[in-house]
């Protein structure tokens, strides 16, 4: 029965030899099969570097110092008359009539800033693409050599980058207001000889300032790399050879390496020297009269600092072979293998430095001095000085992996059929290196004063004396690192067959190898030191009776640092193997 079977699937064989050939447009017997090969390589190379400099230096000085004078002017008196001894009465002239600084009020809007920014950045992307098809069909019925397919793909990337930035700022500045009114006493006369004074001393309106020194520094670095690397390789190979024949061989190669490196660095450094004072002043031989007193000073400095990498890597790798033969007696399996090895290095280090150092004085000293008296309007002082660095430094690395081979291997062979050979082999690594160093430095010394004087010969009364004083000082520093590592490898072996007699088996490999390293460093560094002096000292003096308002004062003085340092890595590996048969 069996030797029937294989008599009549001969026969049938032969009658469709003719039909086949028609329709390929005939082959001649014993034709070797095709050789196909295809082989491409990619390579990129990407080098930066930014640098940045920004350094602003003031000196400023700001002075309003209107300067009123006045005297008493005698006027009048007899002339003296003799006759060899004297004659003459008293002075007949009234009082001196000079009048006495008398004026409308005094207002200083004072300011200075100063300022530096820089900034140094890279992009880079880059993107590399590789498709490669390969059909043979052989037409051959009796004695066809299989066809013969090779392909070969390499990829390399390399980017370099390095970002550098640098921002100094230093002030020195002075905002003076010094308003003086000096007026001289008024003698009077009854007739019979000088007596006390009888004039008022220096009235006026009311005087204020508003003083602000304000200095920054700014600096950013950063590095932003994006890497993509897809590889497509597609073979397909067909027979219509029916006796004798060769099975196909197919072999795919794919290289993918990736390599990114960067370097961000940024620093920022203020200094100020800042001093605001307030010094009207009123001299009088006789009495004093004045307005209110109000002084808003304030002195800020600040330096900001930030350096970070972003670095995003994505490698695509997908093979695909497919062999059929109709081959029915006799007839060689098919020989496919595919090579995959994916590589990805990211290395990232990220430093930034921010310093802040100040030095503020807020002075507000009104001085009244009378022989006679002293009546003032309220003195009210706002003073503050604000002092501050900040410092970040990060990292982000993000790798993907993906790899997908796929083979398959159809057979209608009935007899004498040899297995198909099918390989599969993928490798992927992944290293990623991170680096994130920050430093906040704040260095403060301030003295915020206010201190109204009153002295009299006679009595002292005054308004109210309020000062709301403040100073604040403070560091922050932050450093970290993300990285998230991803790897994926999908491979699937499909050998089929249908022979019934002397029949090969297939053979099936798959080898696969994922290594992700992820090292991570993160420091962070603050210090915050404050010397803070605040002082409400009203001061009055009289030779009499002193009356005053309310006395109060609201001072507080804040000092802080605050440091933060931390890693995160996430790894996620997924490997799929099928094989049927």
């Amino acid at each position: 029965m069996r030797s029937k079977l294989i008599a009549a699937a001969v026969s049938i064989a032969a009658l469709a030899i003719p039909a086949q050939a028609l329709a390929d447009g005939g082959g001649s017997a014993g034709a070797g099969g095709l050789g196909q090969a295809q082989l491409a390589g990619q390579s990129a190379v990407t080098l930066q570097g930014a640098l940045s400099s920004a350094n602003a230096q003031q000196t400023a000085t700001n002075t309003n110092a209107p300067v009123s004078v006045a005297g008493g002017q005698p006027s009048g008196g007899g002339k003296p008359c003799g006759c060899g001894s004297p004659m003459g009465g008293q002075p007949m002239g009234g009082p001196p009539k000079g009048g006495m600084p008398h004026g409308g009020s005094n207002s200083a809007n004072q300011g200075a800033i100063n300022g530096a920014a820089s900034g140094a950045g890279n992009n880079a992307n880059t993107t590399q693409n590789n498709t490669q098809t390969q059909l043979a069909s052989a037409g051959s019925a009796i004695g066809g050599g299989g066809p013969g397919q090779a392909q070969g793909s390499s990829q390399n990337s390399v980017t370099g980058q390095l970002a550098g930035s640098s921002a100094n700022a230093n002030q020195t500045a002075v905002n003076g207001n010094s308003p003086s009114s000096t007026g001289g006493s008024h003698p009077g006369s009854n007739g019979y000889g000088p007596s006390g004074p009888q004039g008022n001393g220096p009235s006026g309106g009311d005087p204020s300032a508003n003083q602000g020194a304000a200095n920054g520094a700014v600096s950013g670095a950063g590095n932003n790399a994006g890497t993509t690397q897809n590889n497509t390789q597609t073979q397909t190979a067909g027979s219509s050879c029916k006796f004798g024949c060769g099975g196909s061989g197919q072999a795919q190669a794919a290289g993918q390496s990736a390599t990114t490196l960067q370097g961000a660095l940024s620093g920022a450094n203020a200094n100020q020297t800042a001093v605001n004072a307030n010094v009207p002043v009123n001299i009088a031989g006789g009495s004093v009269s004045g307005g209110s007193n109000s002084a808003n000073q304030g002195a800020i400095n600040g330096a900001a600092s930030g350096a970070g990498n972003n670095a995003n890597t994505t490698q695509n790798n997908t093979q695909i072979q497919t062999a059929n033969s109709d081959c029915k007696v006799g007839c060689g399996g098919a020989g496919q293998a595919q090579l995959s090895g994916q590589q990805a290095v990211t290395g990232q280090l990220a430093g930034s430095s921010a310093n802040a150092n100040q030095t503020a004085v807020n002075a507000n000293v009104p001085v009244n001095i009378a022989a006679g008296n002293v009546s003032g309007g309220n003195n009210s002082a706002n003073q503050f000085a604000a002092n501050g660095a900040l410092s970040g430094a990060g990292n982000n690395a993000n790798t993907t992996q993906n790899n997908t081979q796929t083979q398959t291997a159809g057979s209608n062979c009935l007899v004498g059929c040899g297995g198909a050979g099918q390989f599969q082999a993928s490798g992927q690594s992944a290293a990623t290196l991170q680096g994130a160093f920050s430093s906040a430095n704040a260095n403060q010394t301030a003295v915020n004063a206010n201190v109204p004087v009153n002295i009299a010969g006679g009595n002292v009364s005054g308004g109210s004396n309020s000062a709301n004083q403040g100073a604040i000082n403070g560091a922050a520093s932050f450093a970290g690192n993300n990285a998230n590592t991803t790897q994926n490898n999908t491979q699937t072996q499909t050998a089929g067959s249908n022979c019934l007699w002397g029949c090969g088996g297939s053979g099936q490999a798959q080898l696969s190898g994922q290594e992700a390293l992820t090292g991570q460093l993160a420091s962070s560094c603050a210090n915050a030191n404050q010397t803070a002096v605040n002082a409400n000292v009203p001061v009055n003096i009289a030779g009499g009776s002193i009356w005053g308002g309310n006395n109060s004062a609201n001072q507080f003085a804040l000092n802080g640092a605050l440091s933060g340092a931390g890693n995160n890595a996430g790894t996620t590996q997924n490997g799929t193997q099928t094989q049927t048969g």
